[in-house]
């Protein structure tokens, strides 16, 4: 219980501090977090156990989840948002011995019955005795598809958590006088980790389910005078047109994860924040890793489209096809990730909550980099994004980016042996398109017959890392 013991001593310290504030404005001291966290382990039995939490941007949510790390439970963190199916599913497969949901969300769950009521939430525990094998140091599961039914999570330990949520505090230099605002999901490893690092901090949360495009989200960030908030690239494109018209006068700066930006956006951020005095972070992670791993200082804006430095007490390296390490710059491999936030592995069956930590400390991100003479490191693509093209092998990442920065906005998929899709957005690039393509990969334009899709919306759903 060493890390439990640890993080809430921190909480227990900030007394009087406001922790939450609600979407009506309802204040709670950390004094009372750590009271009604109390309230609800008296009703949790002493042994490990198994708990499905979903989750949202509310106090009851952040209370359940505290009372279940506290007490030493694994919490299995779900969107509140499953589809019900999917959420039986996983169910029967795991086997939880407690459900901590809203009321309403919870339909015909015969083996389940409640034993608390914590406002909208109640707390469900399992008519049925049962030991689960549960690794002693196995603290959050943590999806790996969003809201869906897939039963694959990633493993995180106290120490994986403890570690990346330290790193964190540190190099973003949160401080207790620091406000933020729920603009990501709790279930989202990046949306948690920004609650982790700003509670065990003693910092003020604004808890709001709304979007980042509502107009409540930003009389909230205005009314509680909200310093910071974390965003993924595609609400940026929302915030570039907000912040062109009205930037909020309490903020001091924002990080940004959850993919690669665009060359085009990051430059009209860097420049929106520069007038407006505001530090815009980026940051690079995976659920893997227990959030981030590395990042990139603001003054550093002119190393654009990097993905910076490890955090403190990470290291970065690169390896070859063959797996031995690439020691030259600019040289592109597999990066590889050692720290102690790297996640014991996966799960996807109630015995794999059993194993021990299999990664020991290091991760192979399957992202494509390369390291600067500065030792700045660069993202290209992903390994799964090549095509092979006549025996030419194309990074389709570093395609699509390449054609952005020319003002041309595709997709581009592998299509089976030596084709390419390629979904544009209008006629015009798709013409400008393909010959440049054509140009710069010496791939015969005839390639791209009758697999080139025109869509008016670009939708891009093929996975992102945090």
């Amino acid at each position: 219980m060493f890390y439990q013991d640890k993080l809430f001593k921190k909480l227990e310290g900030f007394k009087n501090k406001i922790a939450l504030i609600s979407e009506n404005s309802h204040k709670l001291t950390y004094y009372e977090l750590i009271q009604n966290v109390n309230n609800i382990i008296r009703y949790l039995e002493d042994k490990k156990k198994l708990i499905f939490l979903l989750g949202q941007n509310n106090f009851e949510t952040i209370i359940g989840y505290l009372s279940f790390i506290k007490k030493g439970y694994t919490v299995v963190l779900l969107d509140f948002k499953i589809n019900d199916y999917f959420l039986k599913k996983l169910i029967s497969i795991y086997n939880p011995d407690y459900i901590f949901s809203e009321k309403h969300k919870l339909k015909n769950l015969k083996s389940f019955v409640y034993i608390l009521e914590q406002n909208s939430y109640r707390l469900y525990k399992s008519k049925f005795t049962k030991e689960l094998p549960l690794n002693k140091d196995l603290m959050l599961m943590m999806t790996t598809s969003g809201s869906t039914g897939s039963p694959k999570f990633v493993r995180q330990s106290y120490e994986n958590v403890a570690s990346n949520t330290d790193s964190i505090i540190k190099y973003l230099n949160i401080k207790k006088s620091d406000v933020t605002i729920t603009s990501l999901p709790i279930s989202y490893v990046y949306g948690l980790s920004i609650i982790n690092t700003h509670l065990f901090r003693g910092s003020t949360i604004v808890m709001t389910n709304k979007s980042i495009i509502e107009n409540f989200f930003w009389k909230l960030v205005n009314k509680h005078r909200v310093s910071s908030f974390g965003a993924v690239p595609f609400q940026y494109k929302i915030i570039e047109k907000i912040f062109k018209k009205n930037v909020p006068s309490s903020l001091k700066y924002t990080t940004q994860a959850g993919g690669k930006m665009n060359h085009i956006l990051l430059k009209n951020i860097i420049n929106i924040y520069k007038k407006n005095k505001i530090k815009f972070i980026q940051m690079y992670g995976a659920a893997e890793a227990t959030s981030r791993m590395s990042y990139l200082k603001w003054r550093d804006s002119k190393k654009l489209g990097s993905i910076g430095k490890p955090i403190p007490g990470g290291k970065f390296y690169i390896i070859g096809k063959n797996g031995k390490k690439i020691n030259k710059i600019y040289q592109k491999g597999e990066l590889v990730f050692e720290g102690k936030n790297v996640c014991m592995g996966y799960a996807e069956s109630l015995k794999d909550l059993s194993l021990p930590n299999v990664n020991n400390g290091l991760l192979k991100t399957g992202d494509i980099a390369y390291k600067d003479s500065q030792g700045f490191y660069y993202i290209e693509g992903r390994k799964d994004r090549y095509a092979k093209i006549y025996g030419a092998r194309v990074n389709l990442s570093e395609l699509e980016e390449i054609l952005l920065k020319k003002g041309i906005d595709v997709i581009m998929k592998e299509g089976g042996e030596n084709q390419i899709y390629s979904y544009f957005k209008n006629l015009k690039d798709l013409k400008k398109g393909i010959k440049f393509i054509s140009q710069l990969t010496f791939i015969n334009p005839k390639v791209f017959e009758g697999k080139i899709i025109l869509m008016k919306n670009l939708m891009r759903n093929y996975k992102y890392k945090i």
